[in-house]
């Protein structure tokens, strides 16, 4: 029997959600249903062109975790409640005293950092404060968070080239760590959707993510760090070949989604290319050449790390396991 508040059919558009793809359904259904965020549906496959959804006939039992703040070190709070994030716990309530009181605060401030719509508040009558997950999924993908940070890779790059190295603002910089602590957090919400005993395979596709995130930000550090000593004219020198690493690495990211042979192959052939170019330059025993030159290969050996992931990436495709 139609629900007379639903219509006979709906349209929906596939959209991309990271590594997966997804849909909206509609609002009127979902209030029917009584769905809320992290609600658990069923999916029943019919043919190669029809599924069935339905909501679970049962409600989801509350999970809620009692953790002792007082006798636990910081580090295993701040361990236990990352977990219990990653396992679907619902509520936590973290027991304190006047010694630990401000020490678990300022844990719990810092984890709204590395994990999206954690939210607590304190209950001085019982002396434990209250945490809860509301898992508003990001509306960015973890790719888009990439692509921003190798992006303002570039524009550094480029002003370095320029002989602009002091143009990078405050601003900026905000930005680099704000779209860091962004990409950590949607990593962090990504993996806890999967049971820890499931399956490696989350686990290899969060590291060989976190791994990317980690070296794109360690080269935007680098890039601020070792150019601002270096002569424009020593940096002039190697300038055609630092303008190709940022080149690289976006050519890299755009084929992200789009990992095979050739694209693997391309990427491969246009690092040996930096390669034997670092070689032709003349070498010199000046500080500063060297200086330029060991930054130069920094980057190198961090895009063979880059294509040991690319390969994964191409295997888990190829033998249906992404």
């Amino acid at each position: 029997m139609k629900t007379k508040n639903l219509k006979s059919k709906y349209k929906r558009s596939i959209i991309r959600l990271g590594n997966s793809k997804a849909i909206t359904f509609p609002q009127e259904w979902t209030k029917i249903a009584e769905l809320k965020e992290k609600s658990e549906i069923t999916l029943y496959p019919i043919d190669d062109k029809t599924l069935v959804i339905r909501s679970l006939e049962k409600g989801k039992e509350h999970r809620i975790y009692r953790m002792d703040g007082i006798k636990m070190p910081i580090k295993l709070v701040r361990q236990a409640i990352l977990s219990a994030f990653k396992l679907n716990i619902d509520d936590i309530y973290l027991k304190y005293n006047s010694q630990k009181k401000q020490h678990l605060y300022e844990l719990l401030i810092n984890l709204r950092r590395e994990i999206i719509g954690i939210d607590f508040k304190d209950m001085p009558d019982s002396d434990q404060f209250y945490i809860n997950f509301l898992l508003d999924a990001s509306k960015t993908a973890f790719y888009d968070v990439v692509e921003d940070l190798v992006s303002v890779f570039h524009v550094i790059i480029k002003n370095i080239v320029e002989g602009n190295v002091n143009e990078t603002s405050d601003l900026l910089l905000d930005e680099i760590e704000r779209k860091y602590s962004l990409g950590t957090r949607i990593l962090i919400t990504g993996l806890s959707k999967y049971p820890i005993s499931s399956s490696e395979l989350p686990t290899i596709r969060f590291l060989g993510d976190r791994v990317v995130l980690l070296y794109i930000r360690d080269f935007i550090n680098e890039a601020l760090m070792n150019f601002k000593d270096i002569p424009h004219n020593v940096i002039k020198k190697y300038s055609g070949l630092l303008l190709k690493i940022p080149e690289l690495l976006e050519e890299l990211i755009k084929n992200y989604h789009n990992i095979n042979l050739e694209t693997i192959s391309e990427f491969q052939d246009y690092l040996i290319e930096l390669e034997e170019d670092l070689k032709e330059k003349e070498f010199s025993s000046d500080q500063e050449i060297c200086h330029i030159r060991n930054v130069i290969k920094y980057y190198l050996r961090g895009f063979s790390v880059f294509f040991d992931i690319a390969i994964t990436r191409m295997i888990e495709s190829e033998v249906g396991i992404s």
